[in-house]
């Protein structure tokens, strides 16, 4: 490489390098400002514990089985016959 090439990327290198410094400087109150948000976002949403809390889906399958119990338990009265009454 001459000399008049490695200058030329020198300076295409320094260009490049003062052009990022320029836009990480312009965006900077822009992200500390993100940064703010998000703080106050996670400081101010309310908060669900799971687990503790009522489990609907093992409400609905206890309900779920307790109505087949009870379907079954009818089918079975329907079933038997039903003795004569010895009055």
């Amino acid at each position: 490489m001459d000399r008049p090439e490695t200058i030329s990327l020198l300076r295409m290198g320094h260009d490049e390098i003062v052009t990022l410094r320029r836009r990480i400087a312009a965006m900077e109150p822009k992200a500390h400002a993100y940064d703010t948000i998000a703080i106050l976002a996670r400081q101010s949403e309310v908060r669900v514990d799971q687990g503790y809390g009522v489990d609907v889906a093992w409400r609905l399958e206890n309900a779920v089985n307790e109505l087949i119990g009870e379907r079954e338990a009818e089918a079975l009265a329907d079933s038997k016959p039903k003795e004569a009454d010895p009055a």
